[in-house]
């Protein structure tokens, strides 16, 4: 019988880095389906913008979203695993996380925090917490 996968909420940041260095020196086991999914932010609803600016932005997003499925299956590959690479474009990121690993049936979500302070938690949000609070299934938060 096959393992659950791992969903790992993956973006550019030193953050993500740390918590994909973790997981394989630490948690990885050999035959674990790893799914990285990365969550960008979307623009198409922001009435406060021009649509030229919307486009733009919009342009740079897939962009950058290339750039990270490159690095992160490159990062993955030279690892020596296989991952799938997946988006899901949100204004909520830790709604999507949470949703896409019930969909996926993962047996574990790991992430990286920023490590936000209390009160910028409280006022910003933490993608890291909704998980945590949210998930149907075990969540490994990797601190930096």
């Amino acid at each position: 019988m096959a393992n659950s996968p791992v969903l790992m909420a993956v973006d550019g940041s030193d953050h993500a880095d740390f918590a994909f260095d973790w997981y394989m020196k630490k948690f990885h086991k050999p035959g674990d389906q790893l799914i990285l999914l990365h969550c960008p932010e979307l623009y198409l609803n922001d009435l406060n913008m021009s649509p030229g600016r919307v486009t733009q932005l919009q342009r740079e997003v897939s962009e950058n979203t290339q750039a990270l499925h490159d690095k992160w299956l490159a990062k993955a590959s030279a690892a020596g695993i296989q991952a799938e690479f997946k988006v899901e474009y949100s204004q909520k990121p830790g709604h999507v996380i949470v949703d896409v690993a019930q969909r996926v049936g993962a047996g574990c979500i790991v992430t990286g925090t920023r490590g936000l302070g209390k009160v910028r938690r409280t006022f910003l949000g933490s993608v890291s917490d909704h998980v945590i609070h949210h998930a149907s299934c075990p969540v490994l938060v990797c601190r930096n």
